[in-house]
C-alpha cells in the first residue's frame, strides 16, 4: 500500500460503489421495458464515446506497456458478466446479488493477500463485516417480491459475480502500467465487442441514444475510474467497499420505487457502513 490517506481511497471507493450502484438501478429499471441485450448494447457503447474524445485529446502513451492488454481483456471479460447480471435482474430474483456482491469481491481479496498485501486488524474485520453487509443487503425475503429463489437467474449470477472478480483483478493490474488508459482501453474495448454483437444480431437500430441507457455507461465510466484509482493503493479493502453497489441499488428502489426495505436489508445497509469506517483506519 502506497502513503495515500486510507480514509481517501475508501472514500474514493465508496464512490466506485456509487457509480455501479447507479448504473445497475437504471439497468434494472428499464429492463422491464427494454430488451436486455438492447441495454447491454447501448450502455457499452455509450461508455465507449464517452472515453474516446478524452483518449483522442490525452494521445497514446509515448510507450505502449503491455499490461494494458490486460484492460482489454478486463473489457472483453466485463461484457458477458454484464449481460449476465441484467438477465438475474430482469427474472426479479434478490438471490441473484447476494452471490454477486460477496463471490465477486473475494476473487480480488484473494488476489491481494496472494500478491503479499498487508492486512491489519481493522481491515480484516472490515473485510468480513463488509461481505457479510452486501449479503445482507441483498437477501431474498420471502413477501417480497421476487423473493423465490429462481436457480437459473442464481447460475446467471455466480457466472457475473465470476467476471465481475476477474474485471477487478485485470483493471487493477493494467492501471499499475497508466491509470487513465487501463479505463480507457477496457470501455473501448467493451464497446467495439457491443459494437460487433450489435452487428451480428441485427441490432443496428437500438436505443443507444436513449438518455437513460446512456447514464447507465456513463455510471460505469465513472465508478470504473474511481475504482482503479482507490485500488492502486489497496485492492483488498477497495473491492469489498466498491463490491457494496448492491445496498446502494437497494436504497434506490426504497427511496424512488417505493420498494419496501426489510430487517436483514437494513441490518445490511448498517453493516456495510461500519465496514467502511474500519477499512478508513
Amino acid at each position: 500500500m502506497d502513503a495515500t490517506p486510507m480514509a481517501w481511497v475508501m472514500t474514493t471507493a465508496v464512490v466506485a460503489a456509487l457509480g455501479w450502484g447507479v448504473s445497475d438501478f437504471l439497468a434494472g429499471v428499464l429492463t422491464r421495458r427494454i430488451p436486455i441485450l438492447t441495454i447491454l448494447i447501448g450502455s457499452q457503447i455509450a461508455a465507449m464515446l464517452l472515453v474516446l474524445p478524452a483518449a483522442i485529446v490525452r494521445g497514446l502513451p509515448a510507450t505502449w506497456d503491455g499490461r494494458l492488454w490486460l484492460a482489454a481483456a478486463a473489457g472483453l471479460v466485463g461484457l458477458p458478466a454484464m449481460g449476465l447480471l441484467y438477465r438475474a435482474m430482469r427474472d426479479g430474483s434478490p438471490a441473484v446479488v447476494a452471490p454477486v456482491a460477496a463471490v465477486a469481491a473475494l476473487v480480488p481479496v484473494g488476489w491481494g493477500l496472494l500478491h503479499g498485501q498487508q492486512v491489519g486488524a481493522f481491515v480484516g474485520v472490515g473485510v468480513v463485516v463488509g461481505l457479510a453487509g452486501a449479503t445482507m443487503a441483498s437477501w431474498p425475503v420471502p413477501g417480497l417480491a421476487g423473493g423465490r429463489t429462481r436457480w437459473p437467474s442464481v447460475l446467471c449470477a455466480l457466472g457475473a459475480a465470476l467476471g465481475f472478480g476477474a474485471f477487478f483483478v485485470l483493471l487493477h493490474e493494467a492501471g499499475e502500467a497508466d491509470e487513465f488508459w487501463a479505463v480507457a482501453v477496457a470501455r473501448i474495448s467493451a464497446g467495439v465487442a457491443a459494437v460487433a454483437l450489435a452487428v451480428i444480431l441485427g441490432h443496428g437500430r437500438t436505443a443507444l441514444f436513449r438518455p437513460r441507457i446512456f447514464l447507465v455507461g456513463a455510471a460505469d465510466v465513472g465508478a470504473d475510474a474511481a475504482f482503479i484509482v482507490a485500488a492502486a493503493s489497496a485492492l483488498a479493502p477497495t473491492a469489498v467497499v466498491a463490491s457494496l453497489y448492491p445496498a446502494v441499488t437497494l436504497l434506490l428502489n426504497r427511496v424512488v420505487l417505493r420498494e419496501r426495505l426489510h430487517a436483514v436489508h437494513l441490518c445490511g445497509v448498517v453493516a456495510a457502513v461500519f465496514a467502511v469506517a474500519c477499512l478508513a483506519r
